[in-house]
């Protein structure tokens, strides 16, 4: 249903769906994967793009943004290149979602909002990318994953301060948009519609004849069609993987390191006692005696607790000192003090007045080095292991920075030196079919199609903080159309459908034509003086239209017979030059959605979608109308025709 009501109000709703809250940083982590940068028009320069407000958008930042964008899509369709890309609107979209971004925060400044420091430090420490083995943010993750990208901190910076302002800006723009019941209905009783009709095929392989077409006709077919044999970039990997076990017989913690370790960490190893606590906790003194008096008297907490409109909270087992983190010293003195089973308190805190019941006492004793030596050596390994990875994975990007290759990193390192075939970016070899890449290619491929050829080679972390490999890009292959010679059988078989389908098509506008004057589908096949299969009768609703568009399952002639009127016949062409389709509509049955409340309750709340997205879109367009957009058409067409030849 929600596809079906984006088509019929694509026009608008595309304006919205151009902004996205996407910038410069936001469109090169939206994959969750920080790779390295590399444009494919080798744009370095920071002449202005646009001006937004008091900001500029510099040819750099759409440079970057536009093959970011590029790349993320390119994951998902191996097949597109940076050309088809542009061509397809895609410059066009990053330029505008930026322009956008940049409008929502001028404007916002301009009225005295603010996105403050914190709040950006908070969105930056959610991204994965920069998190470490603990899920916490790391300052070595975030800096690497910056100089990786080609940026530096203040743009990032700037990027999610957009997009907070954005947040504050459009949250409510759309919120309680109003929908008509007379315009509802009509739209609710479009998805009740059914239609009866017939479809005929008219096959081009019907229309094929069994002599082999001449050499000459086949190449220039061949030259007219080679975008459709075209095979998308590939490009070869070299790479060298390694981990942590590396250092397993190499690192071993001193006996000076572990006396030390214990030391320093005594407070672990000395004896304590952990209690299970059981706590109820009232606003005065006098409660909170009485409250114990009860429990005295021989009622249990909980019973007490109840009496009185409360229930006791399970502290569980808990330290001394982390009880009193939690409550107060004064409760947790008077907590571990008490006897097992007892009743201790009134004591007071920022909360109230506790009392807390003492379900059990374990007592740990203290541990000696020789007890404890085992889980220190462990700890020492495991963490001089991790600080080595780091260092050496530090260490060979600055020398491969410093001009240093594969080859001599893995000479000096003892790395095997493995290369791949030239690959998609999916990592699929066209040339064998059963070629499978190793897993650890599904984190190395995105970073390799995101640098140049002539790049340094790149260190790509596999398993977070415990295996990485070194890349590079050994040869890169061109998007382009193979030898004529290595595909010879496929083109002429194609040649001989098109053919065939030049031949299907007059032969289905004959069909069509002969229904038009008033002939029966079947009469018409018939009288085509060609054998074709049977015509299929088919009856659809638009609900079941919509259902498998979602799932991308509609096929074109049902389609068709949607958009036709009742008692016509139209030709369709099939895919691929397989031939051609008559679709004939033989009745429309009009819905009426006048009676099913849910039918309309769902269409309603659709509409209501779509009109927030529009005021959303309307109210972007007033914000960039009140601080001003002026376009560099120059800087624009001489970056978009940049992009265009570095591809």
């Amino acid at each position: 249903m929600i596809s079906f009501f984006r088509r019929i109000f694509s026009s608008k709703l595309g304006l919205f769906l151009t902004f996205c809250f996407i910038g410069l940083i936001a469109l090169a982590f939206a994959t969750a994967d920080v790779s390295s940068s590399g444009t494919f028009g080798g744009v370095t320069g920071s002449g202005t793009a646009a001006t937004v407000g008091d900001s500029k958008l510099t040819t750099a930042e759409l440079s970057q943004s536009v093959n970011n964008a590029f790349r993320s899509e390119q994951r998902e369709n191996t097949g597109l290149d940076l050309k088809t890309y542009i061509n397809g609107g895609g410059f066009d979209d990053v330029l505008e979602r930026l322009i956008n971004s940049f409008a929502i925060a001028d404007f916002g400044n301009k009225y005295g909002m603010a996105a403050g420091k914190r709040l950006v430090d908070g969105e930056i420490a959610n991204i994965g990318a920069f998190q470490g083995a603990d899920g916490q943010f790391s300052e070595e993750n975030f800096r690497r994953a910056l100089q990786q990208q080609g940026i530096n901190e203040t743009q990032l910076r700037d990027d999610f301060t957009r997009n907070l302002l954005a947040d504050q800006l459009l949250t409510t723009a759309g919120f309680g948009a109003a929908v008509p019941q007379q315009l509802v209905m009509p739209y609710a009783s479009l998805l009740l519609e059914s239609r009866d009709g017939q479809i005929a095929t008219v096959p081009s392989v019907a229309f094929i004849e069994n002599i082999k077409p001449a050499k000459a006709a086949v190449e220039a077919f061949y030259a007219k069609n080679a975008s459709r044999y075209t095979i998308p970039e590939r490009r070869t990997i070299r790479y060298a993987l390694f981990d942590k076990s590396r250092f397993n017989d190499k690192i071993k913690p001193t006996e000076k390191e572990i006396a030390g370790y214990y030391n320093l960490n005594k407070s672990r190893y000395s004896a304590s006692e952990t209690r299970n606590l059981k706590q109820v906790i009232v606003p005065t003194e006098a409660a909170a005696k009485a409250l114990a008096d009860k429990v005295k008297g021989g009622m249990s907490l909980e019973e007490a607790a109840q009496s009185v409109g409360l229930s006791a909270a399970e502290v569980g087992s808990i330290s001394k000192d982390d009880f009193a983190n939690n409550a107060s010293q004064a409760v947790a003195n008077a907590a571990f003090s008490a006897a097992s089973g007892a009743i201790a308190g009134p004591a007071q805190s920022a909360l109230g007045w506790h009392i807390v019941k003492v379900e059990g006492i374990k007592q740990i004793p203290a541990r000696t080095l020789a007890q404890v030596r085992t889980e220190i050596v462990n700890e020492l390994t495991r963490s001089k292991i991790e600080e080595a990875m780091a260092e050496l994975t530090v260490r060979l990007e600055d020398e491969f920075a410093d001009g240093a290759t594969l080859g001599d990193i893995a000479k000096a390192e003892e790395l095997k030196v493995e290369s791949t075939p030239a690959l998609l970016a999916n990592g699929q070899n066209p040339n064998d079919r059963n070629y499978k890449p190793i897993p650890e290619m599904q984190r190395i491929l995105p970073i390799a199609f995101a640098v140049e050829e002539d790049s340094d080679p790149q260190i790509v972390e596999i398993i977070p903080g415990q295996q990485y490999a070194a890349v590079d890009v050994s040869e890169i292959t061109e998007s382009a159309p193979p030898p004529l010679a290595e595909i010879e059988k496929l083109v002429t078989r194609d040649y001989m459908l098109d053919q065939g389908s030049k031949k299907a098509k007059v032969v289905a506008d004959k069909i069509v034509k002969a229904v038009s004057g008033g002939a029966s589908l079947s009469k018409a096949i018939a009288d085509a003086g060609v054998k074709l299969p049977s015509p299929e009768r088919i009856r659809s609703t638009r609900a079941d239209l919509a259902r498998r568009s979602q799932q991308g399952q509609v096929p074109p002639p049902i389609s068709l017979m949607f958009s036709m009127a009742e008692g016509t016949a139209k030709s369709l062409a099939a895919p691929r030059d397989q031939g051609w389709f008559v679709v004939v509509l033989d009745k429309l049955n009009r819905g009426d959605a006048s009676k099913r409340e849910d039918l309309l309750a769902a269409t309603k709340s659709q509409f209501k979608q779509v009109l927030g997205n529009e005021y959303t879109a309307q109210f972007i367009d007033a914000m960039k109308a009140d601080i001003g957009v002026k376009r560099n058409d120059d800087a624009l067409t001489a970056l978009k025709n940049q992009l265009l030849g570095g591809n």
